[in-house]
Order: structure tokens, then C-alpha cells, then sequence
């Protein structure tokens, strides 16, 4: 049986040097968790809001998702949409539904 680790080490080895938009923008590569299993994926938590409509339709493709016998959360969902989307406007940044949708809203200065 494995010897327990303690709480404080496994903060002190999940603990990155850069996160958020200091990340995204060096060329210090970020930490990366070495504990992980090859088939857990581990997730940040983030805090967003979103329209009603579209949290009423990630709820129905979700049990849509689940009555097929598809285990997942919704939490995944948004995650896998996220890189879609985000995929599709690195390729096409002018016309990718990001910038489509969001053309005509006020910039910041």
C-alpha cells in the first residue's frame, strides 16, 4: 500500500508558477501535474455566466447525452464546445462564430 501524502504537499505540487493570462503570454511553460492517471483529464474550476437559453439547451443536449448511455457532465460539454469553438477561430479568425457574434459590440479603449 502507497504511503499517504499530505495535504500540503499535494498543494505544493499543484501549485504553477504562472496562471491565467501570465500563461498564456510567456514562454515559461507552465507546471504541469505529473500525479494524474492517462485517463483523468484534470480540470480547472472557472466562473462564467451565461444566457438562461443556452444553459436550458446544455441541460437538454446533456440528458439527450445521457439517455444514450453516454456518461458525462455538463461541465465536459462546455469544455469540449469551448475547443471547438476556439479551434475553429484560430483557423479563421474574421469569420469564426466568435468574431461574428461579437462584431458591433463596443471595444474597450
Amino acid at each position: 500500500m502507497a504511503k499517504r501524502v499530505s495535504v500540503g504537499r499535494r498543494i505544493a505540487d499543484d501549485i504553477t508558477p504562472k496562471k491565467g493570462f501570465d500563461a498564456l503570454f510567456s514562454n515559461t511553460p507552465v507546471h504541469q501535474p505529473t500525479s494524474t492517471t492517462a485517463n483523468t483529464k484534470k480540470y480547472e474550476k472557472g466562473t462564467f455566466y451565461f444566457d438562461p437559453d443556452d444553459l436550458a439547451q446544455l441541460e437538454k443536449v446533456w440528458l439527450q447525452l445521457m439517455s444514450q448511455g453516454i456518461r458525462c457532465n455538463k461541465s465536459e460539454i462546455a469544455s469540449i464546445l469551448l475547443s471547438a469553438g476556439l479551434e475553429e477561430h484560430e483557423r479563421n479568425p474574421a469569420n469564426s462564430p466568435l468574431s461574428q457574434r461579437l462584431t458591433g459590440k463596443r471595444r474597450r479603449s
